[in-house]
């Protein structure tokens, strides 16, 4: 526990820093209610320069996307409450923000008729993460400077 605790700390003063400076490469929703996932996408996004708020299920995601501006969001499909598919045609409804799907389902033929603009099926590498918010950020030339 006592690991955890101070990677944790690093993290939200990695974070702090980067909100501080302005200078976070963009804003990556994590919706999954993996506790584990979203933490360790969190923390691998953070340090490769995003801003990585999280939320647990598709309900908490639509909150969030209310009370600030989100550039990406990566979103489970199976989730308690709200899943992924009435989450993204709600999401899809209000915005226009980039939705990629992330779940361990072959469910890319609804997760696209949903609204999401990329499926990617678990397991994924952060690299595969990371180049798919990159290609998404720079066809919409979103990237924070």
């Amino acid at each position: 526990m006592g690991s955890l605790w101070h990677i944790l700390t690093i993290l939200k003063a990695v974070e702090a820093y980067g909100r501080q400076r302005g200078n976070t490469l963009a804003r990556i929703l994590v919706v999954d209610d993996d506790f584990r996932y979203r933490r360790a996408v969190r923390i691998a996004l953070t340090v490769r320069g995003y801003e990585v708020p999280e939320a647990a299920n598709g309900l908490e995601a639509l909150d969030e996307t209310r009370i600030e501006a989100t550039d990406v969001i990566l979103m489970d499909w199976v989730m308690p409450g709200m899943g992924g598919d009435p989450a993204c045609r709600a999401i899809r409804a209000a915005s226009s923000v980039p939705i990629i799907v992330v779940t361990a389902l072959d469910r890319e033929r609804e997760a696209l008729a949903a609204g999401a603009d990329v499926f990617l099926q678990k397991p994924v590498s952060i690299h595969t993460l990371q180049a798919g918010i990159e290609a998404i950020l720079g066809a919409r030339g979103t990237h924070r400077e």
